[in-house]
């Protein structure tokens, strides 16, 4: 590949330094290979969380971009290694549902990761980030053709997670589930803005609250959606469409995620009135 791009995305965290360790791996192998972190703050081993920031920042990326991903609890066990093609992008990791939000049956080929060619020499069992993903994927950034890894297996015979909770609980009621929160302490929710209804389209410009809509996210209700922050007071909770188009919770000006007590996989509900 020319100038590659491989993207790291793990439960690692900052403080540590096995995201530095798969880093080196990958340069010593594919010197010319730009590297660029997407996170290494999924909360451990949260495979749902990591599936889903997978799922939905891909889009950002140039074709042929390699995505390492590892949030591997399962590591040194018999679950398999995995490369994923898509019609325009690879990804290296566990076969554990980490993947599952981006395989589609159009233009999906996987293999399993299992040619020692492509490891580092001493493979542990606890840190194949480093050992099998990294190099393999450094490996792939050089060119070598991606059926050299292993065979070819069927998109069946692969590990994959049901999607996060978004379901219809009545008329006009959605429920879903916190996803993770950012270091703003911003609640993502899995209730996608799109498929509720909510939307400031054909919606004057100056009007920066939409009424009809409550919230209740951790005892707490939340009345109106918000087009931004700036739209709250200081100390109050507002519900606003994110960036990647899903119901989000914040504090003006403070940590909403702390200060609701909030973990991942905590329940939020959806009404609309009108």
């Amino acid at each position: 590949m020319k100038n590659p791009l491989i993207v790291l995305l793990s439960d690692f965290g900052e403080s540590d330094i096995y995201s530095g360790v798969v880093k080196g791996v990958i340069s010593s192998i594919c010197s010319n290979a730009h590297i660029v972190d997407l996170t290494h703050n999924i909360l451990p081993q949260n495979i749902k969380q990591a599936a889903f920031l997978l799922k939905n920042t891909l889009q950002y990326f140039a074709p042929e971009t390699i995505f390492v991903c590892i949030v591997d609890p399962g590591v040194g066990s018999e679950r398999k290694s995995i490369i994923l093609k898509t019609s325009d992008k690879y990804f290296v990791g566990p076969d554990n549902g980490l993947l599952s939000y981006i395989i589609s049956d159009k233009g999906c080929e996987i293999y399993e990761l299992s040619n020692s060619d492509y490891f580092l020499n001493d493979v542990s069992y606890t840190f194949h980030g480093r050992d099998v993903f990294s190099p393999a994927a450094a490996h792939l950034a050089n060119g070598t053709d991606i059926q050299k890894f292993g065979k070819q297996i069927k998109l069946k015979d692969i590990v994959t997670i049901p999607p996060p909770l978004f379901q219809k609980e009545a008329l006009h009621t959605w429920l879903g589930e916190v996803i993770y929160y950012d270091s703003f302490g911003n609640i993502i929710t899995s209730l996608d803005a799109k498929e509720i209804g909510a939307s400031f389209e054909n919606i004057q410009d100056d009007k920066i609250i939409t009424e009809g809509w409550r919230f209740e996210i951790a005892e707490h209700i939340i009345k109106g959606l918000k087009k931004t922050y700036s739209c709250a007071k200081a100390g109050e909770l507002l519900a606003y469409i994110g960036s990647f188009g899903y119901i989000e919770i914040a504090l003006r000006n403070g940590n909403a995620a702390q200060t609701l007590n909030i973990k991942s996989g905590d329940k939020i509900r959806a009404i609309k009135f009108n």
